[in-house]
């Protein structure tokens, strides 16, 4: 049995919070939370009386001897509370991001590569959708053939001024660290790299639209990936009907995948062969399809319980050896990071950037981004 510690129980702590109260999640029981609003304490501690509640992030660490803490605060605190707890054996679930900067989510990579004993995952639950999960096996073993293009769309995050008006850390440079990209795109990023890896340079446009924020909520990406793929990457969180629409083609097949519902349709010739030999017409080749659905009863029992519950089922499987691995380590956090951070870096300069990030030059801009919005908005 997994002793469990919940560090920021609001919205999405709350939830983890709760799955593992009622015993949601086999072999993990709730041992404490923890979070600096009286009420929120007080009003969990009323529901759950025999969990044992702090105020202070330190103070449950080491005084409620849990073997595992689930880290939901806002982002900039994420990698200062798991640092805390991995040096002190604590095992460590992270919401996403891991960070907001690239510079530090690789220093702490190397917190946790000299703690290796110590679990370090964090929460993609996206990767847990069984379409990315089919994609994931196809692309692994090849069955697209040679990758030509990436495109994705995600502009049904909208998000409403009144949404932004709630929280005065939401959608800000000091509060959040960014804005669309780093707190809705995150997830679908991740899947991204996850399947075709980072690119190695992009161009960016990112602006506001609509909102009175300080930050993006409007992006359009345009990626070179490794072998002369090009890739395109268009968010917002202005489009009240928007679209959620991933697609991978290679010169063997092409991977389709929206909300819902996924193709794949594989090439009996691949491009190469069908121009090599085609002596009349367009050229073309016969294909086989397959369908994925994302599934009627796990979209339901994520309505309920998050799907974000079968990420922490997984990380207490590990921890009681009835998994190998993870959903996610937490040392993968970078990666889609490092997207993001090139994304802002070349939409602010207006030029290309290459990959690996150079995290002195993001430093730099984001720290002038943050001081910038300081002078001008009042409370932060």
């Amino acid at each position: 049995m997994t002793d469990f510690l919940v560090i920021g129980i609001g919205r999405m702590g709350g939830i983890h919070a709760k799955n593992l109260a009622a015993g949601r999640v086999r072999g993990a029981r709730l041992k404490a939370v923890c979070d600096t609003d009286a009420d929120v304490r007080a009003a969990f501690k009323a529901a759950h009386p025999d969990v044992e509640v702090y105020s202070d992030y330190r103070e449950a660490a080491e005084k409620s001897g849990v073997n595992a803490a689930i880290i939901a605060t806002p982002h900039y605190s994420h990698t200062e509370i798991a640092e805390y707890c991995i040096t002190r054996g604590i095992n460590v679930l992270s919401e996403k991001p891991q960070t907001v900067t690239v510079g530090e989510a690789r220093r702490m990579n190397e917190v946790a590569e000299k703690h290796s004993d110590v679990l370090y995952a964090i929460m993609y639950n996206q990767r847990t959708n069984r379409m990315y999960a089919y994609a994931k096996k196809l692309m692994d073993k090849g069955a697209l053939g040679e990758l030509r293009r990436v495109t994705l769309i995600v502009t049904d995050w909208y998000r409403s001024q009144f949404y932004y008006d709630m929280g005065g850390w939401r959608a800000s440079w000091n509060g959040e660290g960014g804005g669309l990209l780093i707190n809705q795109c995150v997830h679908q990023l991740d899947v991204l790299q996850w399947l075709v890896g980072l690119p190695e340079s992009l161009i960016a446009v990112a602006k506001t639209v609509n909102r009175n924020i300080t930050v993006e909520n409007d992006v359009a990406v345009i990626m070179k990936y490794p072998g002369g793929a090009t890739g395109e990457f268009v968010a917002s969180g202005h489009e009240p009907r928007g679209t959620n629409r991933l697609e991978i083609a290679g010169d063997k097949g092409k991977i389709v995948i929206d909300k819902h519902k996924m193709l794949y349709i594989a090439y009996e010739k691949s491009e190469r062969e069908i121009n090599a030999t085609v002596t009349k017409g367009y050229g073309s080749t016969r294909v086989k399809k397959t369908r994925v659905t994302y599934g009627a009863i796990r979209k339901l029992t994520d309505l309920v319980y998050g799907q974000q519950l079968r990420v922490v089922k997984r990380f207490a499987d590990v921890l009681n050896g009835k998994a190998a691995e993870p959903t996610a380590y937490g040392r993968e956090g970078v990666r889609a990071l490092e997207f993001i951070n090139a994304v802002y870096l070349s939409a602010y300069s207006g030029k290309e950037v290459k990959f690996p990030v150079d995290a002195g030059e993001y430093d730099e801009l984001f720290e002038k981004l943050k001081m910038e919005e300081k002078k001008h908005v009042r409370n932060l």
